[in-house]
């Protein structure tokens, strides 16, 4: 018999399906082991060794796990295909101890399929050990963070706090963004435009520049004196042009786009959407859905061109297949992008919880190897004066654009964040130039500038992304955890800090500062990252953020016992004068 070891129950049963007799599939059920719950588990002193034990509740999966691991001929740990997976099979490794005459085999599917699985089974690896090194350490440095801040902001808050390494960067931007909005000014200004008429249409020029400078206002009396200046003045075109413009499809989803267009499309929470894409991946339906990786097998868009020719026409097809990378500068791209594992699997076919998540895979994924939409744009630039080619300091724009081809908007349109206006055709009448136009009305408009907006899920996971805070793995329980820990609450769909949340948001970053900085916490991941290629060691990234760290904790413990001592001082007693 031979053992194929899966994280999860629902994947070992489709699993074993695929492999047939002679095969046993078992799941671990996620992690099997950890550092402890009730004690650092870090001895600082010999080079930060870690001590692990057995996850509360695991004893029995342990021990069937174990069990089967003995009496297989071989063993293929089948964890998924990222750092978590790779420790996970590392520690069960450890803890079966298996014969070195044993074969002991890593495989990973980046889909479960039946071709996939086989594939994965029939050319497996070796364990990496520099993932296991990469998560170990990531674990390790969070560990040292959670339990050495977390007692010192309660102490200096009085209460239950929790201290996080990435969840602290992830409170950090909500905080700041509230104070921004709090610190905000409106200020008021204004702008210009002429409704104007061509051969009885309408439409719209903004003024553009007004003696070299642009075309808006802190006050309302330069406008006055420009519309008396445009009173009986004559309007006409100065230049006009029109061109065809491609619009490219968006790449298929990674797991930052896919969380962001699941919040926008379906009003979906990240880690809903992340539970969501991984019974979709269970079930076979999709590729692994933890990746930062834009790529796409050969198969899979040969697949969808065949699907696109049949479906909406060749003139849907581009010329070439696209190839896409991500413009995230952390990105991995260890993995292919999320897309179905067989297109042929339409939407409309699918059932349950995850249908509407999987039809945006879907389309999305069909989308991005579709030919662009075209539009035909035309701009114009527009004069007045007193005299037809005698023109004021005034140069007015107007530009408009038509939908002529829909290309991939066939299939797909990026969902607009709330508040968005939905992109829009707008038309402009044939112009030519030298053409007289009808000023029918000057427009004046008073506007106010806005103050930033409040993170949606959405957005937050944007951000942490372009600051390089956590990984694909890592969007989710961010947010959820700022949110359980009651750190940010939803008001009207976006987040907003608690006094709890901005209290401790205050102690990290006035006595962790390096911790919490956003460049550091990219730079930390970055080192992860060379951990995992095999460019630096576990222990070199420990020392350097100990070096860093110790330093804080010891000013932090500092200023916690004077916070403490102060109010277990008794206040002296004043008496008012009538009790004197």
């Amino acid at each position: 018999m031979k053992l194929v070891i899966v994280e999860s129950p629902t994947k070992s049963h489709k699993i074993a399906g695929f492999l047939g007799p002679g095969w046993r599939v078992e799941a671990s059920r996620g992690h099997v082991r950890d550092l402890p719950e009730a004690e650092l588990g870090v001895d600082v002193e010999s080079d930060f060794r870690p001590t692990y034990t057995v996850l509360p509740g695991k004893g029995n999966v342990v021990k069937k796990l174990l069990k089967a691991i003995k009496e297989a001929e071989a063993v293929y740990v089948a964890t998924d295909p990222d750092r978590e997976g790779e420790a996970i099979a590392w520690h069960l490794l450890k803890l079966a101890n298996v014969p070195k005459d044993k074969p002991v085999y890593r495989a990973a599917f980046h889909a479960i399929t039946q071709d996939a699985v086989r594939e994965a089974i029939t050319h497996p690896r070796a364990l990496d050990i520099n993932l296991v090194e990469a998560q170990q350490a990531r674990r390790i440095v969070d560990r040292l963070v959670g339990y050495l801040a977390s007692p010192l902001a309660a102490k200096v808050l009085d209460g239950k706090y929790s201290a996080g390494r990435v969840q602290s960067g992830c409170l950090r931007l909500v905080v700041e963004r509230e104070r921004e909005i709090a610190a905000f000014t409106p200020q008021p200004y204004w702008t210009l435009a002429l409704k104007l008429a061509a051969d009885g249409a309408e439409f719209t020029a903004k003024l553009h520049r007004l003696k070299g400078a642009d075309g808006i206002f802190s006050t309302r009396e330069p406008l006055d004196k420009l519309m008396m200046l445009l009173n009986g003045a004559q309007v006409w075109v100065g230049k006009a042009g029109q061109t065809v413009k491609p619009r490219q499809p968006l790449p298929p989803f990674t797991t930052s786009s896919l969380q962001q267009a699941a919040s926008k499309a379906l009003g979906l929470s990240p880690d809903r959407t992340m539970a969501l894409a991984q019974t979709l991946y269970e079930g076979g339906l999709i590729t692994y859905m933890r990746t930062d990786g834009a790529s796409v097998a050969p198969e899979a868009q040969t697949a969808a061109r065949a699907t696109i020719h049949v479906t909406y026409g060749a003139d849907y097809l581009p010329p070439e297949i696209p190839i896409y990378t991500v413009k995230t500068a952390i990105a991995q791209e260890a993995h292919e992008a999320i897309r179905p594992t067989d297109v042929t699997q339409l939407p409309e076919a699918i059932e349950g919880d995850g249908a509407a998540l999987y039809a945006l895979i879907w389309k999305r994924f069909i989308a991005s190897q579709m030919a662009p939409a075209l539009y035909t744009v035309t701009g114009a630039v527009i004069y007045a004066g007193k005299t037809q080619g005698q023109p004021f300091p005034l140069e007015f724009r107007a530009s408009g654009r038509t939908l002529v081809f829909d290309g991939f908007l066939k299939v797909y349109e990026e969902p607009a964040d709330e508040g968005e206006e939905e992109d829009e055709s707008r038309a402009l009448p044939p112009l030519a130039t030298g053409q007289t136009l009808t000023l029918v009305a000057p427009l004046v408009e008073e506007h106010q500038t806005r103050a930033p907006a409040r993170y949606t899920e959405a957005a937050l996971v944007a951000a942490l992304e372009q600051r390089g805070i956590g990984r694909p793995s890592t969007y989710a329980s961010m947010v959820k955890v700022v949110k359980d820990k009651g750190y940010v609450k939803i008001s009207q769909k976006r987040l907003v800090p608690t006094e709890n949340g901005m209290a401790l948001c205050d102690f990290l970053t006035a006595h962790f500062a390096d911790v919490l900085a956003y460049d550091y916490t990219a730079r930390l991941e970055e080192s992860l990252d060379r951990i995992a290629a095999g460019d630096t060691t576990r222990l070199a990234v420990l020392q350097a953020f100990w070096a860093g760290f110790q330093p804080q904790v010891g000013g932090a413990a500092e200023y916690a016992l004077g916070q403490v001592k102060a109010r277990q001082t008794p206040k002296p007693l004043t008496l008012h004068p009538a009790e004197e």
